[in-house]
């Protein structure tokens, strides 16, 4: 038998010789890593809602507003102008919250029925879109706006006290996803917004440019910029909740060090033994590794589960948006590499720390 393979078995015995404290051990990691894996997921999730920009579509709205969200007002003479100006493509839409608490808040969208599905990519998951010559008070709604509120194709939605019979639920991967669409006469009726719009979506064809300002009190920006710096309000919060997980972590770690070098400790006559029979250093790497790994493997396994709690039972949902949590590659990997980290840490420091210990003094304790 080599000599790395005797000292994973005997820290593995060691290690199952004291089932409390491995569990206490591996629910402290198991809190760590649901937490680290938590954020990272919601981080990729807000990265990949919030974070897109139209390369080839260009927004104009009122001056220091989200016109994609909220608080943009125009007059239909701006989109005329827009269109003597050379613009071949001036769709007009209208973006606003509606509703008395963040519990109930919806974000509407008033589309032009002829044109929107020219600056907007979008799958249906069941039902139809909205098309020209539709009735009015007809809605098609996101997914997660369904799913928030139990909805299905066929049933009504109340949009600022008014029923909406809902034709098809739809699916963009944004944060599209949380609002409810009609037609633009709709959203205008509704509002009391008799011609207004929003925001008027044109193309990037170097007539205008992020930045410039056309006409007094409007501003151009780049589409889906708006929605990218709402979204960035969050961003302290998270690395906030990041650098408190780092902390839980570097806690952890340490608490892992602690016990590997008392278990270390307890043997140390043995393992001086074994080190004076040839064993190398590195079998003292090998002996901490083992309990290192067991501990950490069931801790990872108690996280998945915290994880999964988390971010399936706790719903992060602010001014109409809902978050949606999503694990890819990259945040595995991420959770991984922390982990291992951990392990790493609270195996090596002990290892180094009795490698330099006297040999012969510890033959001869007691």
């Amino acid at each position: 038998m080599s000599y790395h393979l005797l000292t994973l078995r005997l820290g593995l015995h060691d290690l199952l010789n004291r089932p409390r404290l491995v569990l206490a051990m591996s629910l402290l990691i198991a809190v760590a890593v649901g937490v680290f894996t938590t954020l990272e997921a919601y981080r990729t999730g807000l990265a990949a809602e919030f974070s897109l920009l139209a390369p080839n579509l260009l927004v104009v709205q009122e001056t220091q507003s989200f016109g994609e969200i909220y608080g943009s007002r125009l007059s239909p003479q701006i989109g005329e102008q827009l269109s003597k100006m050379g613009i071949s493509l001036v769709v007009p839409e209208i973006h606003v919250v509606t509703g008395t608490s963040t519990q109930n808040a919806t974000l509407i969208r008033g589309i032009d029925p002829q044109q929107y599905t020219l600056t907007e990519v979008f799958s249906m998951v069941s039902g139809r879109s909205l098309r020209p010559g539709d009735p009015s008070r007809l809605a098609m709604i996101g997914w997660r706006l369904a799913g928030n509120r139990n909805l299905k194709t066929g049933e009504v939605i109340s949009l600022r006290g008014r029923d909406f019979n809902i034709v098809g639920i739809f699916q963009t991967g944004t944060y599209a996803d949380n609002e409810a669409w009609a037609s633009l006469e709709d959203a205008q009726s509704l509002l009391g917004w008799g011609q207004d719009v929003s925001i008027y979506i044109i193309p990037d064809e170097g007539i205008l440019h992020e930045g410039d300002t056309p006409f007094k009190g409007v501003s151009v920006a780049r589409k889906g910029e708006g929605v990218r710096f709402e979204a960035s309000q969050w961003q302290p919060v998270i690395n906030l909740i990041g650098v408190v997980t780092s902390a839980m972590g570097a806690a952890t770690a340490l608490a892992l060090t602690n016990i590997l070098w008392r278990s270390a400790w307890a043997r140390r006559r043995e393992l001086a033994i074994l080190r004076t029979t040839g064993f190398p250093i590195l079998s003292l790497v090998g002996y901490l590794l083992a309990q290192a790994a067991g501990v950490t493997l069931l801790g990872i396994f108690l996280g998945g589960g915290l994880t999964w709690m988390l971010t399936s039972g706790v719903q992060v949902a602010v001014h109409g948006f809902t978050l949606e949590p999503r694990l890819d590659a990259g945040s595995v990997l991420a959770s991984l590499g922390w982990i291992g980290l951990m392990m790493l840490a609270g195996s090596l420091l002990p290892a180094w720390w009795l490698s330099h210990l006297n040999l012969a003094q510890l033959l001869h304790s007691e």
